[in-house]
């Protein structure tokens, strides 16, 4: 009983949670599973991304959150998340260039699950 009730105590915070972070600097496997389990879809293949060198489908850039006013893009390397863009749903579904213009990098898209509500934490210029 005692070891039960140590590791009920032990659980992460984050577990009862009624925020959830997604931020630079996390694992890319660790987002994409947060991404999906907070109703998350990857819109990629539809939008017709080509890659650098003509790769066609690609995967893992844009997603849709079904629950949320929030569209991102993950940027990765290594393994890690390196950037992140965010747009609402009415901006990322206007033209291309009104995308472009509401675009804004950001570091971290926090998730209120309670709320059903997102916020932003933008990227801070240099300079």
């Amino acid at each position: 009983m005692r070891t039960l009730l140590l590791a009920f105590l032990l659980l992460p915070l984050a577990t009862f949670a009624d925020e959830v972070r997604i931020a630079v600097g996390m694992s890319r496997d660790d987002t994409v599973a947060l991404i999906k389990k907070h109703s998350g879809t990857d819109i990629t293949p539809g939008l017709g991304v080509v890659g650098p060198k003509g790769e066609h489908p690609l995967t893992g850039i844009y997603w849709e959150f079904q629950d949320y006013d929030a569209i991102i893009t993950l940027v990765t390397k290594d393994g890690k998340v390196t950037g992140m863009t965010f747009w609402t749903k009415k901006d990322f579904g206007e033209s291309k260039s009104h995308r472009a213009k509401t675009e804004q990098s950001i570091t971290a898209l926090k998730i209120d699950t309670k709320k059903k509500e997102v916020s932003i934490e933008k990227k801070k210029d240099a300079g």
